[in-house]
């Protein structure tokens, strides 16, 4: 792999790889922090970037900005959890943006460096796998798939997508055991490598030494996290009865207050349930704030268009029950019809106690 890419994608060098090349040999992960601190600061300009959603540039120099990438996974890691999943789900897309602008021919090499084995069929013309969808006046609607996985592989990349029904290989083009995709499906898969890498190498710099070292910059990036995120961590929403919380609706807070990313279907599960019992949009707004992509301008017009307070002014119901099966978040038989059904009835259970 040219130092180029590893400009792009530093997530693919692995720490023994960088440690060569910074001492031109192995060393030991403490000595490997002690030259990283020299980074600091560009370390903090990556997860401010993260922070704020902003567009982060990568150093065209391979050493620079694989340096900066892994500092800034140790100080996160030691910062706080929020920040470190805020870092994770900035990197991975930015590297989605980047996979779309390869050459599709090229995408394959740079997908298994990032642990995603696929099969490029595109060949002259680049539509690979071409699928006949039906006709319109001007002809057939075609579908192009320059990429195939087998299926084993697809669900072992694609776990955490599986809850949204576009991701489910019920539908997804699946051919002899193979799930066709598009350059876009790929840079996805991509992206929740780039996560899963991320949180995998964090634990390397769990370490009390790492604090020794990094003390101060790790000070200044925990300044980074925002005020209500640590504020939410103190307490639980107040005067609401959390505790009658349906399984389902119960896993989905606590995976927030772990600053999990939530997928469309199980962040509208959850916004439309506290917006049933009682909850306000702020206070739902508030719920959301550890999300790591979280965006607060984005996450109210949401929540707003779901309580009927925009668009078409339809205040949107809580998913049924049968509906929470087929997106993969019922989590337990309940034997009620929807979350609110279970709701109420703990909830008046409680009030007689």
């Amino acid at each position: 792999m040219k130092a180029s890419l590893y400009s792009r994608y530093p997530v693919a060098l692995s720490l023994e790889d960088l440690s060569k090349l910074v001492a031109g040999r192995s060393i030991s992960l403490g000595e490997l922090i002690e030259q990283l601190k020299n980074y600091g600061d560009k370390a903090l300009n990556r997860l401010e970037c993260a922070v704020r959603g902003a567009v982060y540039k990568p150093y065209e120099n391979a050493l620079d900005e694989v340096s900066t990438f892994y500092l800034a996974i140790a100080l996160a890691q030691q910062a706080h959890g929020w920040l470190l999943r805020r870092l994770a789900d900035h990197e991975g897309k930015r590297v989605n943006s980047e996979i779309m602008r390869e050459r599709d021919d090229d995408v394959v090499s740079i997908l298994k460096l990032l642990g995603v084995d696929v099969e490029y069929i595109g060949g002259e013309g680049g539509c690979g796998h071409r699928v006949v969808l039906g006709r319109s006046s001007s002809g057939e609607v075609v579908a192009c798939y320059p990429y195939r996985v087998a299926i084993p592989r697809y669900i072992k990349y694609a776990e955490k997508l599986l809850t949204e029904p576009s991701w489910k290989l019920v539908n997804r083009y699946v051919l002899k055991g193979y799930v066709y995709l598009s350059k876009k499906d790929l840079a996805r898969l991509a992206e929740e490598s780039v996560k899963r890498r991320i949180m995998e190498y964090a634990n390397i710099f769990s370490e009390q030494f790492v604090r020794d070292v990094l003390g101060d910059y790790i000070e200044r990036a925990r300044s980074l996290v925002p005020k209500q995120v640590i504020e939410r961590e103190k307490k639980a929403v107040p005067g609401k009865v959390e505790s009658a919380f349906p399984p389902c609706i119960a896993s989905l807070r606590e995976a927030l207050r772990r600053g999990e990313h939530l997928s469309h279907h199980q962040r509208f599960a959850l916004a439309t349930f506290m917006l049933s019992i009682g909850y306000s949009v702020d206070e739902v707004v508030d719920t959301f704030r550890t999300s790591p992509d979280f965006d607060e301008k984005i996450a109210r017009y949401q929540i707003e268009h779901l309580a009927g307070l925009r668009g078409s002014r339809k205040k949107y119901l809580v998913y049924s029950c049968e509906k929470m099966k087929s997106l993969g978040i019922c989590i337990a038989n309940c034997g009620t019809k929807t979350p609110l059904q279970y709701y109420r009835r703990i909830a008046r259970g409680l009030e007689t106690l």
